[in-house]
């Protein structure tokens, strides 16, 4: 779910949500299981978060549909075995923990970018405190949305001077290792209240937790974003007088495309249907209408905003 606030008030939600965080490298052979949300290390009984859960199955190569639907004592089999194999190839892991519990589990090659380091480089290159921000954030994922209203723009003149995009940058980031650390440009519809996220091909935006590029290239990344946002707003613009013949034949393709389960393309669908039209405009505020449904993750938000801005990365003049 989408918020609107201050950015001041994001960083003082995100500190409040990381008060028992804390990292620790844990030796392997002094881990046990008791099932899949439940184990010892280094004699402590820990619970396991659903996203270490999908961790340790990714790395005991037990796969977690599987596993989730077994007995605990049956997980608890499978995870035991698995780990003593692991040991004698591993000596730890870096764990990540809240508090008792486990909240993520890697190799020591991760080097951890926590979302308030992202939050303090912000301040650093001159954001204001008091400025609104949108952003959503969850266990999983990070998502804050910078627009830039003073740089708004028209692009449909069906709907006169009220159809205005607003540009602005996108941070986005995962603590335990759904996605890698993104600055992207992002796209503000006031007459919907839509956002999608686009890539600039300016300069590399993705970066992995694996070194620390992330906050070394943070300026230059962020100036080649906001740069290279140019050409995608004249996408936004052209998109309008890009025909499409079967609108629904369109989406389903760029949901296969783009990542997305048929459940979420019916959801495209539906919002199609809010706002429907025969331009590549309208696929994409499909996709991106979408991100505002009832219950999403802040991952599914980022997904529909995304695939709207891949979709609009296509069109060209």
């Amino acid at each position: 779910m989408i918020n609107t606030t201050t950015l001041e008030n994001v960083i003082t939600e995100v500190h409040h949500n990381s008060i028992n965080h804390f990292d620790e490298v844990m030796p392997v052979h002094e881990m046990h299981f008791d099932s899949l949300k439940q184990m010892w290390i280094s004699g402590k009984r820990i619970d396991i978060a659903p996203s270490a859960q999908h961790l340790l199955s990714n790395r005991l190569r037990v796969p977690y549909s599987y596993l989730s639907r077994c007995p605990e004592d049956l997980q608890a089999h499978n995870l035991n075995f698995w780990i003593k194999q692991e040991a004698q190839q591993r000596e730890t892991f870096f764990c990540r923990f809240n508090g008792d519990t486990l909240r993520a589990v890697f190799t020591e090659r991760y080097q951890p970018l926590d979302n308030m380091e992202i939050l303090s480089q912000l301040i650093q290159q001159g954001f204001d405190p008091c400025s609104e921000v949108q952003y959503s954030i969850d266990n999983g994922m990070f998502l804050l949305k910078i627009p830039e209203y003073a740089k708004a723009f028209g692009v449909n003149p069906g709907y006169g001077k009220l159809d205005e995009i607003v540009p602005g940058v996108a941070f986005s980031n995962s603590e335990v290792g759904l996605i890698a650390f993104c600055i992207e440009a992002f796209f503000y519809r006031l007459v919907c209240t839509n956002g999608l996220i686009s890539v600039v091909t300016a300069n590399v935006s993705r970066f992995k937790h694996i070194s620390n590029k992330g906050l070394d290239n943070f300026p230059e990344t962020l100036s080649a974003v906001i740069d290279g946002s140019t050409r995608n707003q004249e996408a936004l613009k052209l998109s309008h007088q890009s025909h499409v013949d079967d609108p629904f034949s369109s989406i389903e393709s760029f949901s296969k495309r783009f990542g997305l389960s048929q459940n979420e393309s019916e959801i495209v669908k539906q919002s199609f249907e809010q706002e429907s039209g025969n331009t590549m405009f309208h696929i994409i505020n499909a996709f991106t209408a979408s991100a505002k449904s009832e219950g999403l993750t802040t991952a599914d938000v980022y997904k529909f905003e995304k695939a709207g801005g891949q979709i609009l990365s296509l069109v060209k003049p």
